[in-house]
């Protein structure tokens, strides 16, 4: 009966505790860090950049933080896969659709990013 009482008496460490050991630039840097580490080695190593790509993706997922602008784009939508273009994806501009049509070859998909070449395209869609 006794070690039923110690056990349940037992304080849980929250995750909010765990997480606030670290600060945001600390933990921001190290995402950062782990994915210039997988674009430096995606071109002899694929398996080993999807590694990085990955424990970075866990570490933004457990803190809920977001990827910085840069990097954001590096994912794909649907696979997750990180991407790069030449050795795992492909990237068209098409002009007549104002896309960036980006194709992952790992779940043959397509992601399309909108771009416009001035702000007044941008404002004369929205009308």
């Amino acid at each position: 009966m006794q070690n039923k009482e110690s056990s349940s008496s037992k304080k849980r460490r929250s995750r909010k505790s765990r997480s606030s050991i670290l600060s945001k630039k600390d933990i921001e840097k190290q995402i950062v860090d782990l994915l210039e580490k997988a674009d430096e080695v995606i071109k002899n190593d694929v398996d080993m950049a999807q590694k990085y790509a990955l424990q970075a993706r866990k570490i933004q997922m457990r803190t809920r933080m977001k990827f910085p602008p840069r990097w954001k784009k590096r994912f794909c939508k649907h696979c997750k896969s990180f991407l790069s273009p030449g050795i795992n994806c492909r990237v068209r501009l098409s002009s007549t659709n104002k896309v960036i049509a980006i194709k992952c070859f790992q779940c043959d998909k397509y992601t399309r990013i909108p771009y416009y070449r001035r702000m007044e395209e941008k404002n004369e869609r929205k009308d």
